[in-house]
């Protein structure tokens, strides 16, 4: 279980300062360690706040997103993703400058001291300032050091949790009611296809509905998730929230105030999730926390959202999330993918949040039944309890570290089930440790002709901190050719490695896809580049003797032909295919002299 900290500010603003904040550490239902401290005057953050978010609407109407996305004019003529960045930096400055002031040191300092940065942590921000909620904390510079963990919002008021929600019981299906809502302006077809492709999901579609039908579907039992996607917005104090749901002249619309009944059945009927792909959607949350609704996990978009952008989200979510991956883990991973899309809609990473009751343990994608071959990995376990029992001489850490060596071994003598074994029991032993996962990711590729495997591996590995583990990814997603894909994987590797050989290997990936675009001075850039970090890589000379070539210079196409013949290993399917090429061209060019 992930640890939990529950961080309450008390009252206050921006303006008088927050002069009574607790920090709760622990578990949910055990909370056992508690700092306080306080948080002076900060004036500027919200006007920095609102700053953004006029340049935000006015950057996001000059691209052209006016119809499909639920704004207001901002009065601003003119804005540039220049003005835009700066100012975004200057929150981000601002957030940390106000975070590490001296009333709040001993409260982070503790934190730190306590949590281990390579353990999943959720933090869970209680207030009643609408400001608070609508700051950017995962600015925070404590959330780049705890790559696991990931926030939430509350407000400090809230009833006991619905007893139905606690206990999981494994079912047959996920049972989800998808709401379509007033599509106007916007496509909602990319939603549903994506909810389609779910495996283990029983899907209810309600489009356009009437509020009647809308109300007696949430009084079924039931539903694990409810999905909504269409138009929404909040009030300015966000404290309400409205769901446009069709498209008549009249009724088309109401707040989740409205429906307040509806929604606490659904919650004491076992909902365990809501999901609200829409604009501007922490009204909806506070909404239905004023009515005491024990709220389980509910994801919102804190801005207007255009609707690539909710795709996206959408798509990397819920990939991470029925892949097995903790709840809070898979929205910060969607979150962070979003940065990808940056370069053409700004701010898109800042827009998801969560949204919950503190006491509630967010739920797990778990429909399947164990499989046989889980079996004997409970047999691993069960000798390696007893050896821990008798012995007491190894901690579960340091037993993972000897799983994943033995299972090293047994990959290494071709014993490929055992090493399977071990490496499912290091991940057991110590869910946190990424590098059996990145293991059992090569295994999946090289031996077991696994790709889908493989790939949820990396992703696995790259969640628990592995840098190592993006240039895999990319690699995986090149050779499916989805670019976009790729690139996204590459630009997260550049930001987050420091290591030459992961950064030659990130660099010539993206050597790679501009090869397949064909965007030949760049991808020679940055394809010297990778060798300058790392002489010996072969795919990399591979790729610039077919860059070279194709501008013509055939004398440096030799060279770089030359090298990756020197460099490569026959064994390795990528090198032997790049051994074939560079023989053939070689053979060419000596027929020629």
């Amino acid at each position: 279980m992930s640890k939990i900290v529950v961080l309450n500010l008390g009252s206050g603003n921006f303006s008088s300062g927050f002069t009574s904040v607790t920090a709760q550490l622990g578990e949910v239902g055990n909370l056992y360690m508690q700092f306080t401290g306080s948080l002076p005057t900060a004036p500027d953050i919200p006007q920095l706040l609102r700053d953004w978010r006029l340049l935000y609407t006015a950057l996001y109407q000059s691209h052209g997103y006016r119809g499909g996305i639920d704004i207001v004019e901002s009065g601003i003529t003119h804005c540039s993703e220049g003005d835009f960045n700066h100012i975004s930096q200057q929150l981000k400055i601002q957030i940390n400058t106000w975070l590490k002031s001296e009333g709040f040191r001993k409260i982070e300092s503790e934190l730190r001291t306590q949590l281990n940065p390579a353990e999943p942590v959720r933090v869970i921000i209680e207030s009643d300032d609408p400001e608070v909620w609508k700051l950017p904390w995962h600015l925070w510079d404590f959330f780049a050091e705890y790559r696991l963990g990931e926030l939430a919002f509350s407000t400090p008021d809230y009833p006991p949790p619905a007893s139905s929600v606690i206990p999981h019981r494994r079912k047959a299906n996920v049972k989800i009611l998808a709401i379509l809502g007033n599509s106007a302006g916007i496509n909602l077809e990319k939603d549903r296809e994506l909810l389609k492709r779910l495996s283990g999901a029983k899907i209810t579609w309600l489009v356009e509905p009437e509020r009647q039908e809308l109300t007696d579907q949430l009084w079924q039992a039931g539903w694990d998730i409810i999905f909504f996607a269409g138009h929404s917005q909040s009030e300015d104090n966000i404290t309400h929230g409205r769901l446009y749901i069709n498209q008549n002249e009249q009724n088309n619309s109401l707040r989740m105030g409205e429906v307040k009944e509806a929604m606490r059945k659904a919650v004491d009927n076992g909902l365990k999730l809501a999901i609200f792909n829409s604009c501007d959607g922490l009204g909806l949350v506070r909404d239905l926390a004023a009515d005491q609704i024990p709220l389980p996990p509910m994801i919102v978009m804190r801005e207007p959202v255009a609707d690539p952008v909710a795709q996206a989200f959408l798509k990397y979510f819920l990939k991470n999330f029925a892949a097995g991956e903790p709840f809070h883990l898979s929205v910060r991973q969607a979150r962070e993918q979003l940065r990808g899309l940056e370069h053409e809609l700004p701010g898109a990473s800042w827009l998801p949040v969560i949204c919950q009751h503190p006491a509630v343990i967010p739920f797990s994608w778990s429909t399947k039944p164990p499989d046989s071959s889980s079996i004997p990995v409970l047999k691993w376990v069960a000798i390696v309890l007893v050896g821990v029992i008798t012995s007491y001489l190894f901690s579960s850490s340091n037993l993972a570290i000897l799983a994943n060596q033995r299972g090293i071994k047994n990959q290494n003598q071709n014993q490929l089930l055992r090493a399977q074994l071990y490496y499912h029991l290091a991940t057991w032993l110590n869910p946190t440790y990424p590098q059996p996962y990145y293991n059992l990711a090569w295994l999946c590729d090289e031996s077991l002709d696994d790709t889908a495997c493989a790939e949820q591996r990396f992703q696995q590995a790259v969640l628990r901190g592995l840098p190592d583990a993006y240039p895999e990814l990319a690699r995986l997603h090149l050779q499916q050719g989805d670019l976009e894909a790729a690139l996204k994987e590459t630009w997260a590797c550049l930001e987050h490695s420091d290591y030459d050989g992961v950064k030659a290997a990130c660099l010539k990936n993206l050597g790679w896809v501009r090869w397949e675009q064909q965007r030949l001075e760049e991808a020679e850039a940055d394809l010297r580049n990778a060798i300058a970090l790392a002489p010996d890589s072969p795919h990399a000379y591979c790729l610039l003797a077919q860059v070279l070539e194709t501008k013509g210079n055939k004398q440096e196409a030799k060279v770089a032909w030359q090298n990756t013949l020197k460099y490569s290993e026959y064994n390795v399917p990528e090198q032997d295919k790049c051994m074939g090429l560079a023989r053939k061209d070689l053979l060419m060019k000596a027929g020629e002299e």
